[in-house]
């Protein structure tokens, strides 16, 4: 746990100098996520702060949640994520991303990974489509958080610096949920 601290300071130090920089930013999100086993509403909010370097996103995300809004128990995560776009064939863009993070509770915490693929597509008058699926895992795979995901979302550039997006998202594995995610982000 010290080793993952040490390493998570390091970062989240260079991440918030580096989104400062050219191709800098940060992103505000606030999701509501329905379970579909036991109909609980849960909310996140995450802030992630990164810095694009060509077709490289380099980013880090800090979140917290509540599992049942209002009652139920809250949990931190730390996510250090790498996420790559391959080639530019008529503004289409497939993407690969890894993801590596730390995720706290009042009972437990544990390190997991996450691999990411999608492909963003331009709409036309500042809107863009994501469409994309998320295989997530915990190292130690006692703790129950083999998911996958799928996701759909859509995108709308504000200004040169601000934009918009909301997400519609279905989880399934360990996690049975489905999700509405809200995100500004701002480009520095």
């Amino acid at each position: 746990m010290k080793f993952t601290k040490a390493i998570a300071t390091a970062i989240l130090v260079a991440a918030t100098s580096t989104a400062f920089a050219a191709g800098g930013y940060a992103s505000l999100e606030y999701s509501n996520e329905t379970n579909r086993a036991t109909d609980a509403d849960n909310i996140k909010e995450a802030l992630v702060v990164g810095t694009k370097d060509g077709d490289t996103d380099y980013s880090l995300k800090m979140e917290n949640s509540q599992t049942e809004f209002g009652s139920g128990s809250i949990s931190q995560g730390l996510e250090v994520r790498v996420k790559q776009s391959f080639g530019d064939k008529g503004g289409i863009r497939p993407y690969l991303g890894v993801r590596l993070g730390e995720k706290v509770s009042s009972s437990t915490h544990f390190s997991h990974y996450a691999v990411d693929a999608g492909v963003k597509i331009p709409l036309g008058n500042g809107f863009t489509g994501d469409v994309g699926a998320r295989y997530r895992d915990a190292f130690d795979t006692s703790n129950n958080h083999t998911t996958q995901r799928a996701h759909v979302a859509v995108g709308y550039e504000l200004t040169k610096q601000d934009a918009v997006a909301v997400r519609w998202s279905r989880s399934w594995g360990d996690e049975e949920k489905d999700g509405v995610r809200l995100q500004y982000t701002r480009s520095f």
